[in-house]
């Protein structure tokens, strides 16, 4: 807890968890002592946690009616308009053609690009940019408080197969709309990590019967998903070449991220159309 918001962002955090469980959501808090959701031992935090007996899955391992199960989930979420005084309201705002150029050089002079020709990295992250910034501008304006990290590796499935949801800590005001886009592509991937329509739209589905709504042009929530690995992608491309603050085995670890990353962002460019063309026909099926 270095950083000087960390202890405000894990109290609103688990603030959040909070408000999720007394309404009926199966949510994994913090034990809370003397008012804060940690205890200082030997000049280190830590946060503890009931025991859940039970397992999380790869993405790929997660099942049609798991995934429906998380969709309804989400709609619960969505649905109980948790308000917590003093939360901020996130900015939408992209990563400047600036720092991806001075990331990107940093890169070349270190003669490093990740094994990609950095004029290609500049074009596409620049354009990918671009997208997000265009499609959080179109938005709708709806907001709600929810998890922002569903993804399969925060879900605990107990012995019973009753999901428990874990790792609150990026919660806060999102999109619904870009939050049921970034789970249904998260629950339908296979091997492969290609996605499978009939999971995709189970997800889709199950939100809407749960009484979700889709808000605004689904080609732009798709679009908006993007904000997050571009985020994500930025922060790997300092780490991996920054060795005034990062050691050999993080810088390493950042390569990586980059490398994977930029995959991700150019299979999830080239299918955008299809992953918003799924979730209007099960809205149009839906509303008929």
């Amino acid at each position: 807890m270095s950083r000087p918001d960390a202890k405000t962002n894990y109290r609103e955090s688990e603030r959040i968890a909070h408000q999720a469980f007394i309404n009926g959501i199966r949510a994994v808090q913090a034990k809370i002592v003397d008012s804060e959701p940690w205890i200082e031992l030997n000049g280190e935090y830590v946060m503890m946690f009931d025991w859940i007996d039970g397992v999380t899955l790869p993405a790929e391992a997660c099942t049609f009616e798991r995934g429906k199960r998380i969709g309804e989930i989400l709609s619960e979420i969505h649905s109980l308009a948790i308000s917590i005084d003093g939360l901020e309201f996130p900015t939408f705002s992209t990563v400047s053609a600036d720092t991806w150029t001075r990331n990107i050089e940093n890169a070349r002079r270190d003669a490093s690009c990740w094994g990609i020709p950095c004029e290609t990295i500049l074009q596409d992250v620049t354009n990918w940019s671009r997208l997000y910034q265009d499609a959080v501008d179109n938005l709708s304006r709806k907001y709600v408080i929810s998890h922002r990290d569903l993804d399969s590796k925060n879900v605990i499935w107990n012995n019973e197969g009753v999901p428990y949801l874990i790792d609150w800590e990026s919660a806060g005001y999102v999109n619904p709309t870009v939050e049921l886009i970034e789970v249904a592509l998260n629950w339908s991937r296979s091997n492969d990590r290609a996605v499978n329509k009939q999971r995709f739209q189970g997800v889709i589905q199950a939100y809407l019967e749960a009484g979700g709504m889709l808000h605004g042009n689904v080609m732009d929530a798709v679009y908006g998903s993007f904000g997050g690995m571009l985020g994500w992608l930025e922060y790997n491309m300092r780490r991996s070449v920054d060795k005034d603050v990062f050691g050999t085995d993080d810088r390493e670890l950042g390569r990586r991220e980059v490398i994977h990353t930029m995959k991700e962002l150019k299979k999830l460019n080239q299918s955008v159309s299809d992953y918003a063309r799924w979730a209007a026909n099960i809205s149009g099926q839906y509303h008929q």
